[in-house]
């Protein structure tokens, strides 16, 4: 009999508008602001150049990548072109996937607004101009292959009653997949300020997951050292949210809030809460623990989950440290650094030796419970595409 199909979800994929595109969805008013910015290259570039100095891949990498024949043929057309998008995923056997900003090369964060946001100073109009674009587009995007995108919608930090309302709109749009906090919080303060409270709240009330993915940092200026500096702490900048969130007792106060920490490894994760955990628990820190009645590790366990992009062997050997209901698989298409076009390949690689049901549970189970998609219909969906379990599984148990 023919092997039975695994439900295989990405959590971490990522799509973007070509200029002309966005420019259907910015705001009439917005449209001249967008044009200037769009052809203001110079001025994008020097931008980029001043965060990291040198280009973030290097040369051999890109060569190497643009060699492989997914590519070559057109491939990352997907990061913004629907059909092939779709035609793509289903060759690497993905029945759904979770929508982050940052697409390709080929496609364009409007006015910035994204994984880069508040990475300089702007009008806060304009970010929040391109934020709403960007949403607009992707809901379209979302529909067009209804309940197998789950959009994570852009937000600014500028007026919170502002931002509140626009989180209130985007389940009616479609964009189910939550929201996704940005890196930097410019001139404002951190995420443990008392006044981010009504965003947890409606997060929590409208049970939207909060996320964090790599992407900022500060500005390291074009310098050698710059990328270095940039690729070392990138991770950390992503990593942050977490320990604001616990330490200032938002999980206690909301315990339906989720927060989801994307694109940014997963080894790091027991050495962290067994910190946190040693700190709640030393006696000279007793009054930490009177507003937090969990040790931290309890609410990391109660309310947070982990996007390991192109999950490794290293971090599939640490799954039960980390919580094997925890991790959820993606593929980081269309990016370099991603498992497509090798998908297969890749996952046999992560779980060799890991038994069926927790190969289900990270690849697709927990993915599937968190984002709220129609279980059914990707099991359906699987049923044509998924990769055959005795190509994934090496294990039983």
């Amino acid at each position: 009999m023919p092997a039975e199909r695994l439900v295989l979800v990405s959590a971490d994929c990522h799509a973007g508008p070509r200029p002309e595109q966005a420019r259907a969805y910015v705001e009439p008013r917005w449209r001249d602001a967008f044009d200037a910015w769009l052809g203001d290259e110079a001025g994008r570039a020097r931008r980029k150049a001043e965060h990291t100095g040198l280009a973030i891949y290097g040369d051999e990498a890109l060569e190497d990548f643009g060699g492989l024949d997914a590519v070559r043929d057109g491939g990352m057309d997907g990061a913004w072109n629907s059909a092939r998008r779709q035609a793509e995923l289903e060759a690497d056997g993905i029945a759904a996937e979770v929508i982050f900003p940052g697409g390709s090369e080929a496609t364009v964060a409007p006015f910035d607004a994204g994984l880069m946001t508040y990475q300089y100073s702007q009008d806060p109009a304009v970010w929040r101009a391109g934020c709403e674009a960007y949403n607009r587009w992707l809901a379209d995007f979302c529909h067009q292959v209804p309940g197998r995108r789950a959009g994570v919608a852009l937000i600014t930090l500028d007026d919170i009653d502002t931002t509140v309302h626009d989180i209130g709109a985007l389940r009616d749009r479609g964009l189910f997949g939550g929201v996704l906090l940005p890196g930097g919080t410019g001139d404002h303060p951190l995420y443990h300020h008392p006044r981010y409270e009504p965003l947890w709240a409606a997060c929590a009330e409208l049970d939207l997951p909060v996320h964090t993915h790599s992407g900022w940092t500060p500005n390291y200026g074009d310098f050698p050292a710059s990328l270095g500096i940039f690729l070392t702490e990138i991770s950390w900048f992503a990593h942050r949210p977490l320990w604001l969130l616990l330490w200032s007792g938002v999980f206690e106060r909301h315990p339906n809030l989720r927060l989801v920490m994307t694109e940014q490894g997963a080894t790091w994760i027991p050495a962290m809460l067994a910190q946190l955990d040693q700190l709640y628990e030393m006696p000279m820190f007793g009054h930490l623990r009177r507003q937090l009645p969990l040790r931290p590790s309890e609410y990391f366990d109660r309310q947070c989950f982990v996007g390991a992009s192109f999950l490794g062997p290293d971090e599939c050997a640490s799954r039960y440290a980390i919580g094997v209901d925890k991790l959820m698989w993606g593929s980081d298409y269309p990016h370099l650094e991603g498992t497509w076009p090798h998908t297969q390949t890749k996952l046999n690689e992560a779980f060799t030796g890991v038994p069926e049901a927790e190969v289900r549970q990270i690849i697709g189970d927990t993915a599937i419970d968190v984002y709220g998609f129609d279980r059914a219909k990707l099991e359906a969906t699987a049923t044509h595409i998924g990769p055959p379990s005795n190509a994934v599984v090496t294990a039983t148990g």
